[in-house]
Parts: structure tokens; C-alpha cells; sequence
């Protein structure tokens, strides 16, 4: 491991999300189990740029459903459960969108340290067996795990529509490598994301957390993966305590 080290500055279960906040969100049984799960498991500076991607992607799939857009043929199910013969998209229930948005990055959160897959998948993994605990349809919950599972995939998930592309704009829009949607079109305005949900040292933070995870088990950060590129970084400057220069 060539010495590398991280710091974990950032604690878990230290974000608030006010009741202004929470009343953007849609009011579901599974919206509320995946926010507690993502408040309990992340620091602040992840569950506030988790829930900045859910108001960024809920407007970049109304602006993209008004310019007449089509959205994709929902695909076939990744495996038995909830309802198959129904034909409603994550992009298409509001509860799947923010399960997918809140818990795209849980994978990092140290109670999945032990997983042998990289946090992507891990968060993709978790986000399923949540929608299908609450029956959601099957069609929704493979483009929920399809989003989370390809949000740091470029050029992929900005190709397959719907909620993989709203969530992977969102995350580029976050940290800047995308036009953020109109203010007008985010719910709760602007200034709920500016007041609300600060960045705090969320670029920081996220890299430090998969690094930490890669640190401990390579095969976390396969080969050509973005977790892989963070730890390139970290082993080529270990006694850097800066947001990771891959991120």
C-alpha cells in the first residue's frame, strides 16, 4: 500500500436535514427509510450533496420530459421480485428517483467496508433491495440500480435516458463539470441548496472515503475504475491531505 494513509476527518450521522428540505421530497414510505439510512450511515458533506443530486436530477428529467424527450423502453429485470409486468421507470416515480439520488454514494459509509465490490455497486445493491421491499416495479428498480451503478461511468449513463442520465448530469452538475438546471426548475429554489445543503468539504470527503475502502481491499477499485484513479492518486502522494488529485 505503499504507506498511504487517510484521514477520516468526516463522521458519520452529523448532517441535519431541515423540514423545509424534506418537504421537497416525495412522500413516501421508502423515501423516508433510504433518507434515515443515509443520515445514520454518511457525514454531512455526503448526505448534502446526495440530496443537491436529487433536486438537480428531479429538474433535469421534467426539463428534459418538456423538450419531448422520449424516455427509454423499460428494460427486463435484473432478477425476481417486485412487479415485472409493470411498465413505470425509476424517471417515472418520484419515490425511485430519490432512493436512487439519496443513496447513490452509501456504499462509501464504513458499514460496507467489508464488501468486496466497489461502492458504486454496493449503493446500487442496497438501493434495489430498499424499492423492492416496497414494491416497487421491477422496471423501476433495475434503472434505480443502473444509475447508481453507472454515475461515475462517462459517456454510459448520459447515453441510456431517463433516471441513469438525470443522476449522472446531477453529479456532474455538483461538482461543476456540467451546466446546473435553471434555478427556477430546482424544488424549493436556489436558495434551499445554497443555505441548507452546504458543500462543506464534500469533494474532500468523498475521495477520502473511497480511497479509505481501496486502501483496504483493492478490490474495491478494479482496474479503469473511477475508485482505481483515486487510489493512482493517493499511492503517488501519500502525505497529501488535499481533495485527491483525481477527483
Amino acid at each position: 500500500m505503499c504507506g498511504a494513509q487517510v484521514s477520516d476527518g468526516a463522521h458519520a450521522g452529523t448532517g441535519t436535514i431541515m423540514a423545509s428540505v424534506r418537504a421537497v421530497m416525495p412522500n413516501h414510505p421508502a423515501c423516508a427509510e433510504a433518507l434515515a439510512m443515509a443520515k445514520s450511515s454518511l457525514p454531512a458533506s455526503i448526505l448534502y450533496h446526495s440530496f443537491r443530486v436529487y433536486l438537480f436530477a428531479q429538474a433535469f428529467a421534467r426539463l428534459f420530459q418538456d423538450n419531448g424527450e422520449p424516455s427509454p423502453p423499460p428494460p427486463s429485470p435484473l432478477a425476481p421480485g417486485g412487479q415485472p409486468d409493470s411498465t413505470a421507470s425509476a424517471a417515472e416515480l418520484p419515490h425511485a428517483l430519490f432512493v436512487a439520488c439519496i443513496l447513490h454514494d452509501v456504499g462509501t459509509a464504513a458499514e460496507h467496508d467489508a464488501v468486496p465490490e466497489r461502492f458504486e455497486i454496493v449503493g446500487a445493491d442496497v438501493a434495489a433491495r430498499l424499492l423492492r421491499a416496497h414494491d416497487t416495479p421491477e422496471p423501476a428498480v433495475r434503472e434505480a440500480w443502473l444509475a447508481i451503478s453507472l454515475h461515475t461511468s462517462p459517456g454510459i449513463a448520459e447515453r441510456l435516458g431517463g433516471a441513469v442520465r438525470a443522476l449522472r448530469l446531477a453529479v456532474r452538475a455538483d461538482f461543476g463539470s456540467y451546466p446546473a438546471p435553471p434555478p427556477e426548475s430546482l424544488p424549493g429554489g436556489a436558495n434551499l441548496i445554497r443555505w441548507k445543503l452546504p458543500r462543506l468539504e464534500i469533494e474532500k470527503d468523498l475521495g477520502n472515503a473511497v480511497v479509505r475502502q481501496a486502501l483496504a481491499d483493492p478490490q474495491k477499485a478494479p482496474a479503469a475504475s473511477w475508485p482505481a484513479d483515486l487510489l493512482r492518486a493517493k499511492r503517488a502522494d501519500p502525505g497529501w491531505e488535499g481533495v485527491n488529485g483525481a477527483f
